[in-house]
């Protein structure tokens, strides 16, 4: 296994709210979800998915992504906590890579979740009784951390407590499971011909 590093870049990148570039309806479907993104992989995989944690530290703001930085509105220097993990299949496939920014030592409950090495991200948050409104940031195509040169779906989202954002997620999901294929131009003018 590669240790994981998600690219901070994209490929492309597209409206959150416009997924009509993707060709695959399973990918077009998981974009969308503003939920149970774990569950619907679960599905698609007909298996149970185990947390890899490749790591959790604390960072200085300055240090974590840009659009991080943004959305959570962290100070350079306001400590916060990065957590990146694989999701695994019985089988040992990675189905997503994950990284997970939140603000440190504002909520006990988020720390601890953050830290917990035993479930995926969303089922910790859920099971702290954390807030889990969700607003998408972005959607797009990124380099698969597993094979860099093949092109990946990601969505990027916060979590929300009366519409303050506390955690940012960035999702990367295996170009096997989740196609990645999008349409281009020749194409959609083929369909509305």
């Amino acid at each position: 296994m590669h240790p994981l590093t998600v690219p901070a870049d994209t490929r492309d990148e597209f409206p959150a709210g416009d997924l009509s570039g993707f060709r695959s309806p399973v990918t077009r479907i998981l974009l969308a979800s503003d939920g149970l993104t774990t569950v619907l992989l679960q599905a698609l995989t007909r298996s149970a998915l185990t947390p890899q944690v490749d790591g959790i530290e604390m960072t200085p703001g300055k240090h974590v992504e840009a659009t991080a930085r943004g959305l959570l509105r962290l100070a350079t220097d306001g400590a916060c906590l990065v957590r990146r993990t694989r999701l695994v299949s019985r089988n040992g496939e990675v189905v997503s890579a994950n990284i997970v920014t939140a603000r440190a030592g504002q909520d006990a409950r988020i720390d601890a979740a953050m830290q917990d090495r035993t479930r995926p991200i969303g089922f910790a948050f859920a099971a702290a009784g954390l807030p889990m409104s969700r607003h998408i940031s972005r959607i797009g195509l990124t380099s698969w951390p597993q094979a860099p040169d093949t092109p990946c779906a990601f969505k990027a989202y916060t979590l929300n407590a009366d519409d303050r954002p506390w955690a940012y997620i960035r999702e990367l999901f295996s170009p096997r499971i989740v196609p990645p294929g999008v349409r281009t131009e020749a194409a959609a003018a083929g369909e509305r011909a």
